[in-house]
């Protein structure tokens, strides 16, 4: 209960310090006015992993800022929060999803490779072929899009 009354006490901190009413938070993190008063109150204890991290990705915050159990993870956590932060909840939603995974290997290999052509090069093509192959389920042959079609008599 400790723990959640820290996070309480820094939840409301933060919404007060950007005036915003638990309405506003409420919406911005697409959580109950209930669920966020009783979190700041301490009543409620040991939120879920998503509730925190729509609080935190509400408040534009790593998830560390508000909860000190990630502070361990705080490099791993806090660049990533930090980055989804900065777009829209549908976008966060989808970018948590598994069909997401392609994309965002395919934008850290463009990132990686952001001077190198031929590296710009193979990223496309690993991502163009994942994302082909991504709608054949396993075992099945894929064919190949690049050849003529063969007809036979």
């Amino acid at each position: 209960m400790e723990q959640t009354s820290k996070l309480g006490k820094k939840l409301r901190e933060m919404r007060l310090q950007k005036k915003w009413t638990l309405n506003e938070l409420s919406q911005r993190a697409g959580l109950s006015i209930s669920h966020i008063s009783s979190l700041e109150r301490g009543t409620r204890n040991k939120p879920s992993m998503a509730v925190v991290r729509k609080l935190a990705n509400a408040l534009q915050v790593p998830i560390h800022h508000l909860d000190e159990t990630y502070l361990g993870d705080q490099d791993l956590y806090s660049e990533a929060d930090l980055i989804l932060s900065r777009f829209a909840p549908d976008t966060q939603a989808f970018l948590l999803q598994e069909e997401s995974i392609p994309y965002v290997l395919f934008a850290k290999q463009l990132y990686d490779a952001r001077n190198n052509e031929r590296g710009i090069i193979k990223a496309l093509h690993e991502f163009l072929e994942a994302i082909h192959n991504a709608g054949h389920p396993a075992g099945e042959p894929v064919e190949d899009d690049t050849k003529e079609p063969t007809t036979s008599y």
